[in-house]
Parts: structure tokens; C-alpha cells; sequence
């Protein structure tokens, strides 16, 4: 691919054992495959309804967009009303607080309700600023599914646009926040069944951006959830209004036939990779300046196993790992089988195989992330994202190790 065989053919090569299970692979970023080995120009084209090829032009600053975007690179924690904890903001750059969703999902007026944690609420997240006084603190809107309701009846209807554009302004002001993140999962497309989309939701999101920067000026972030595969939208007009896209590179493939977040085309499993994201987005108009790659602080297992063959949920978290490696329970109970940690070269990303030799995990760990934050640094991309804050360990390991990668110490401060 045509942007990452330039930072690939800077990297050193570094070659790992496809059998090696606990040694470390090292720091440096293995090339892409080569195109008839790895095809890494695959994975969708961007061309959600209504949408044009725009060719990744770099775009130039103007009044339709935030005058400071915050520090860079960026390290983007999404921090969910569930954690429990205040994050640790030397290694965070910016953080997405969600949820917020509309107050009547099924019309989509009536205003952003938002969902606080109860022992870190917006207030004493955004008071962290007196320990990072670049932190930027915005609001996530939407989600998964039928979190993400309400967005195509309100797109749809001018009044109702408005109204939610001013109901956004006035959250970011009463919160004392720096912008928002749109996650509608996603326009013209039911995932998981939600309500209300349509076959106009792509250009009607076009008019929500639009008017929403009308809105919010050029002091406040406006930014996007994308899916892994750029359908839905228009880039080429999103980006006008957009500062900057956090591209889901993640749940792209699970256990026992796919990798949660492959680095590279898999040479196992025919699913997309980071590579294949990257070109997607690319084609369809987001320049990769703009672009903030998603990295999961958790790992993916057989969704829906045969009866008797269970070892994990869906979804493991990384701190769940050194009970599974070190102790080999899970949830405090023995595991159903023993497991090993492999590593797959190609994909750059380790898994859990079972005495089968069967793939029944895939997962990030310290490793995989510290490559992954390489990519990200030499590719010249705008930064990494993480979902979520509350996956990962007590010590902060996949995000001091992401940090590390991207500013070479483990803080965001006093680097300049």
C-alpha cells in the first residue's frame, strides 16, 4: 500500500519465531507484507452511501475547523461510566467521556442525556487538567447498536438538528469540555439492531457536521468514530467539518478464525487488517494526518461455542490475562483447557491456543501495542486510541507501554 511502504522500508526488520509463545519480540515495526504476499489492498473503499473518492489529499487548516486541537501525538482514552477510578493523564493526551446519548432515542429530540461514573465523574476528570494542563476532555456520543439511536431521526429533521447541536453546546460549556465525539454505529447501516436508519443518513450527517461547527466554533473538537472498513460516509465532505477520524481497528476478526486487531494482513485468517483500514480510509478521503488508530485493551473469543467448549465470554479484558497466564483460572475457576500464548509474525498480534492447537483467544498485550504505537509514530499518523480505560491493568501496562512508543518515556509531559 501506497502511504505505509514508505515508513515500512524505514523500519528495521525484525523477524519472530512463529512457534515462540513467551519471548519477547522487540520494539521495531516488521514491513507489510509484500502485495502478492500479504494483499493489503483489500477491505472496502470507503464508499458508504453517497460517498465520493476523495484520495487522501491533506486538507489545509480553514474556519471550518478547531484552532487547537490539543497536544500531539495523540493518546485518546475512551473513559466509560463504568470505571471506577480517575485515569492517569501523564499518559493520556485527550480522553472521549462517555456516554452520552439522546434523551428519546426512538424520535432523536429532546436533548444529550450523559451517564457519569459515580467515583469519576466529568467534573473531577476534567479537574485533571491541573496535572496536564493539555488534556483535552470530550464528549462521546452514541455507540454500539441501539446506543446509537436517535442519530437518523434527528439527522433527518433541520429542527431537530438544531436542537441537537445547541443541546451539545450547551453540555460542552456546563462540563467545561473541548469538543465531541460522534459514534453513530453507524449511518445507513441497523447494527445490532437499532432504530431509524436510512438510506439519506450519510448525506444528512453531512448537514449535522456542517451546522454542528456553525454551532461550536472553532474552539471546540469535532470528531468521528469510523468503522474499521470507511463506510457510510462521505469523506471528502465529513473531513470539511471533521478534525479528526478515530478509526475502530478493532473487532476486525475473533477467535478461532481471526485476530481481534491484526497489525498486517493475517497469513491465517482473510480478514481485515490495520493495513487494509488505513487504505480504506485513504481512498475514501481522510488523510492519515487526520487519522487516530484504535488499539482493543481486550481480546476476542468464540462468540457463540458449541456446547461443552466454552473457556472464556466473548470478550476477555487485558486485565483478566495474568490470572489466565500466571494462574490459569479465569473468573476465579480453572480453565476448561490449558492454554498457551502464541504469536502470529504476519499479524503482528498474540493469541491463546489450546492443547488443539486451536486459536480460542486473540489479544493485545505490552508487545503488540508498543508495535502497534511504532506503526502509528513512523506511519505519521495523528495518534492512537484505546478502547477502553477500565481493560486495562492496575499498572497501566498497554498504556504505558503505547505511550512509550509514541513519546519514548512513559508520560505525555514535559517532552518539548
Amino acid at each position: 500500500m501506497r502511504r505505509l511502504l514508505t515508513f515500512a522500508a524505514a523500519a528495521a526488520v525484525l523477524l519472530f519465531s512463529a512457534s515462540s509463545c513467551e519471548e519477547k519480540g522487540g520494539g521495531l515495526v516488521v514491513p507489510p507484507p509484500s502485495p502478492d504476499n500479504g494483499n493489503t489492498n483489500q477491505g472496502g473503499g470507503g464508499n458508504g452511501n453517497g460517498n465520493g473518492n476523495g484520495g487522501g489529499g491533506e486538507i489545509t487548516p480553514d474556519d471550518t475547523h478547531c484552532t487547537d486541537i490539543g497536544q500531539t501525538p495523540i493518546i485518546l482514552a475512551y473513559f466509560t461510566e463504568y470505571t471506577e477510578v480517575l485515569p492517569e493523564v501523564t499518559l493520556l493526551t485527550h480522553i472521549n467521556y462517555a456516554h452520552g446519548r439522546f434523551k428519546n432515542p426512538s424520535t432523536g429530540d429532546g436533548g444529550i442525556v450523559i451517564t457519569e461514573s459515580s467515583k469519576a465523574p466529568i467534573s473531577k476528570v476534567v479537574a485533571l487538567k491541573s496535572i496536564n494542563p493539555n488534556l483535552k476532555v470530550c464528549l462521546m456520543i452514541g455507540g454500539w447498536g441501539g446506543h446509537a439511536d436517535g442519530f437518523s431521526m434527528m439527522a433527518r429533521d433541520p429542527k431537530k438538528r438544531t436542537a441537537f447541536c445547541q443541546s451539545v453546546k450547551d453540555l460542552l460549556e456546563k462540563n467545561k469540555m473541548d469538543g465531541v465525539d460522534i459514534d453513530w454505529e453507524y449511518p445507513t447501516q441497523s447494527a445490532d439492531n437499532e432504530t431509524g436508519c436510512d438510506p439519506n443518513d450519510t448525506y444528512n450527517f453531512n448537514l449535522v457536521l456542517k451546522e454542528l461547527r456553525e454551532t461550536l466554533g472553532q474552539d471546540k473538537i469535532i470528531s468521528f468514530a469510523s468503522s474499521s472498513s470507511a463506510k457510510y460516509v462521505d469523506w471528502p465532505n465529513a473531513m470539511k467539518y471533521l478534525d479528526y477520524v478515530n478509526v475502530m481497528t478493532y473487532d476486525m476478526g475473533a477467535a478461532p478464525n481471526g485476530h481481534n486487531s491484526p497489525l498486517h494482513k493475517s497469513a491465517k485468517f482473510n480478514h481485515r487488517s490495520w493495513d487494509q483500514s488505513v487504505d480504506a480510509h485513504v481512498n475514501g478521503g481522510v488523510p492519515k494526518e487526520r487519522m487516530v488508530m484504535g488499539i482493543p485493551f481486550y481480546g476476542k473469543a468464540e462468540k457463540n461455542p458449541a456446547a461443552g467448549t466454552k473457556i472464556f465470554e466473548y470478550s476477555v479484558r487485558y486485565y483478566e490475562m495474568d490470572e489466565i497466564l500466571n494462574k490459569g483460572t479465569y473468573k476465579g475457576k480453572p480453565l476448561a483447557r490449558k492454554v498457551t500464548r502464541m504469536w502470529e509474525p504476519t499479524s503482528m498480534v498474540p493469541y491463546l491456543q489450546d492443547e488443539l492447537g486451536q486459536n480460542v483467544l486473540s489479544y493485545d498485550d505490552a508487545e503488540s501495542v508498543e508495535l502497534k504505537g511504532e506503526y502509528v509514530k513512523q506511519g505519521g499518523y495523528l495518534g492512537a486510541m484505546f478502547w477502553e480505560y477500565r481493560c486495562d491493568d492496575s499498572k497501566n501496562t498497554l498504556l504505558r507501554a503505547l505511550c512509550k512508543a509514541l513519546y519514548g518515556q512513559e508520560s505525555v509531559l514535559h517532552t518539548q
